[in-house]
């Protein structure tokens, strides 16, 4: 498939032109930016941080979903192309950056990865709040469609749009409900840590995937009747001083709160949505072009 006939019906989908992230360039060092515009795609930096990242392909056959850019995740991507002889390829990425929950947070992609990308005409492309974001196809959607939401609404604002999910659900016990949350993305146990029994009954949830963990999502969901909160990250692991900064509001805020919470992880959360829904979209929008989901082996990493 042309590469510019597909990046403009994602651009068009996504309404990557509505969600102005320009902000996330404080994430880079003056000098990693000044590396990186050597390579991202005509406009990229200047635009709202969405779209095509990385054009390095003219036609593309195959689309890996991917979470995080981690060099193991990109390094099977590239190894994969390159057996294939890298007749063109897209990246289809939620996230500018590699992120480590419980170590040092956001790390961005290497240049000697760039290199390659290029080389082995694998082009990228980010969408991160729209897919957040998208009426239908989005991480909470999807994640609150796998756990079996009833009547799902939209709530919890996020860079012009909005991030969460909230619906019916149960009655249902809150180890079951979260044993589901474990199943649906793809976790082995949940942390113990990011659990939290209030003893409330399961009728009615909030979902915020990705790093949905924090008062002010919870005060709302608090309002609107919501028991149990569904999450990934908690900000309750890691380093750093957002993290210890985040970890003593959330325990100022719980003292008094009257919820259910329950937290799978950042990379957990948002796969479902890579795995599941936007594979969907793939198949009805870029047809014969084969969709590969890329996993994470760390879930936590």
């Amino acid at each position: 498939m042309n590469q510019a006939e597909l990046v403009a019906r994602l651009d068009n989908y996504f309404r990557v032109q509505a969600f102005d992230e320009r902000e996330d360039l404080k994430l880079f060092a003056p000098t990693y930016l000044s590396m990186f515009e050597r390579y991202a795609a005509p406009g990229f930096v200047q635009g709202t941080l969405n779209g095509l990242m990385l054009s390095n392909a003219r036609e593309v056959d195959r689309i890996y979903t991917v979470v995080f850019p981690s060099q193991p995740v990109l390094d099977t991507i590239i190894a994969r192309e390159v057996e294939r002889g890298a007749p063109g390829a897209l990246i289809f990425c939620h996230h500018i950056g590699d992120y480590q929950e419980t170590g040092s947070g956001f790390s961005p992609i290497a240049e000697p990865l760039l290199a390659e990308l290029r080389e082995h005409q694998i082009s990228y492309y980010l969408c991160h709040a729209p897919l957040d974001c998208h009426p239908d196809t989005s991480t909470s959607t999807a994640l609150a469609t796998a756990l079996k939401v009833r009547d799902p609404e939209r709530f919890a604002p996020y860079c012009g749009g909005l991030a969460g999910v909230h619906g019916k659900l149960g009655p249902i016990g809150f180890h079951e409900i979260a044993k589901r949350a474990a199943e649906v993305t793809g976790l082995a146990t949940l942390r113990y840590s990011a659990i939290r029994n209030n003893g409330r009954p399961v009728q009615h949830v909030g979902i915020v995937a990705g790093a949905g963990g924090n008062p002010t999502y919870l005060r709302e969901a608090l309002e609107l009747g919501i028991d149990t909160f569904i999450t990934g990250e908690w900000w309750l692991f890691g380093v750093g001083e957002t993290r210890a900064t985040r970890r003593n509001e959330m325990h100022d805020f719980l003292i008094n709160a009257d919820i259910n919470l329950i937290g799978t992880s950042h990379y957990a959360s948002e796969a479902v949505v890579m795995r599941d829904g936007v594979g969907d979209w793939f198949k009805t929008n870029a047809p014969g072009v084969e969709t590969r989901f890329i996993a994470q082996d760390d879930p936590w990493r």
